[in-house]
């Protein structure tokens, strides 16, 4: 987060990881072949982030930003 570059971009990611969290089964499943891990991928207008699903909360593995 701290590498993002403006004050907006923080708030979009933000916004985005709260929108995953509340439903985190309606975005796709990236994770690779044979993999035990969950990993999920959501996207926002700017932003995109890579979370693992955990009761009531998401674990943020990545994020991305083209703003």
């Amino acid at each position: 987060m701290a590498e993002l570059p403006t004050d907006e971009a923080r708030r979009n990611v933000l916004e985005l990881t709260d929108v995953a969290r509340t439903d985190p089964r309606a975005w796709p499943d990236v994770r690779d072949v044979g993999s035990a891990e969950e990993i999920c991928e959501a996207f926002g207008h700017h932003c995109r982030i890579q979370f693992m699903p955990h009761a009531g909360a998401i674990e943020v593995r990545e994020i991305g930003w083209a703003g």
